[in-house]
């Protein structure tokens, strides 16, 4: 359970969208309760503190996440790891419209801006994420990349 967050608030996620790397599968819950959890925030109409905090918290731990993968990345020199960068890139400019959409006070922006997030980030992990949790699960020796 991530601190501040409801009980029961982490989506089930559908088999397609897990990558089948238990940490990573464990980090995606994270940061896909965290997008549920501000998306219900604002439907329930909660003080912009609480969506603040919330929000904050997903910053953060979405930036977290995403040094751990690229770190693994760079640890098992994946071949397409400027590919996946990139789209790490794309996910926080999608994030820094949610951010601007809530700093504006626009809360039709900011949750449609949600919405995005939450498709670009299940669509990333469906794709970007599953092509690299089978590089990692092809035997191989570990390379440290220069």
């Amino acid at each position: 359970m991530h601190p501040g967050l409801p009980e029961g608030l982490f989506m089930k996620q559908e088999d397609d969208a897990k990558t089948n790397h238990t940490e990573m599968d464990a980090e995606h819950k994270v940061q896909i309760g965290l997008i549920q959890a501000l998306e219900q925030s604002l439907q329930q109409g909660r003080g912009r503190s609480d969506i603040s905090s919330i929000l904050n918290q997903l910053v953060e731990y979405t930036n977290i996440h995403f040094m751990s993968e690229q770190l693994l990345m760079r640890l098992h020199a994946y071949p397409d790891i400027g590919g996946h960068e990139m789209e790490h890139d794309h996910l926080i400019e999608q994030l820094r419209k949610v951010e601007d959409g809530f700093v504006a006070g626009d809360s039709e922006m900011t949750a449609s801006e949600i919405t995005m997030l939450k498709r670009l980030v299940v669509d990333h992990i469906k794709t970007h994420d599953q092509t690299f949790a089978k590089y990692l699960a092809k035997p191989k020796d570990m390379v440290l990349a220069g």
